[in-house]
């Protein structure tokens, strides 16, 4: 296994695992409350990250995209898919009901986390697909 494809499953495991306990909390809270809409998102958001970096190490295997150029477009790929996790969570912690009209600390991380994801995902799709 490639060091990209450790990455890609290492992170995909364990945003798996983020997005269940946000689906166990986000369960034991709706039982009291009213919809929780960011929390949601977070529960969702993250489990389509465990699939989406579970597929890429799997296509970075097949196209036999093993260099340093797949380690870097990993690398960028989870840290930002990291920021990602991490900003949708804060805007249900800071209960942000608009983060496009409120700003909150989320959105900065959310916003911030494009400039890392773009050149990881360019790099990655460009080794993915030249290999096939």
């Amino acid at each position: 296994m490639s060091a990209a494809q450790r990455l890609f499953v290492g992170y995909g495991t364990s945003i798996l695992t983020v997005g269940f306990v946000l689906g166990t909390v986000l369960g034991m809270l709706r039982r009291n409350t009213p919809s929780i809409p960011n929390l949601a998102t977070a529960h969702i958001e993250t489990l389509m990250q465990a699939a989406l970096h579970l597929g890429l190490a799997f296509a970075v295997g097949a196209a036999q995209f093993d260099s340093s150029a797949a380690t870097w477009g990993a690398a960028l790929l989870v840290t930002g898919s990291a920021m990602q996790a991490v900003g949708v969570t804060l805007n249900w912690v800071t209960r942000a009901e608009d983060q496009f009209a409120q700003r909150p600390p989320g959105f900065v991380v959310n916003s911030t986390a494009t400039f890392v994801i773009w050149p990881g995902l360019l790099i990655t799709a460009w080794g993915i697909l030249t290999g096939l």
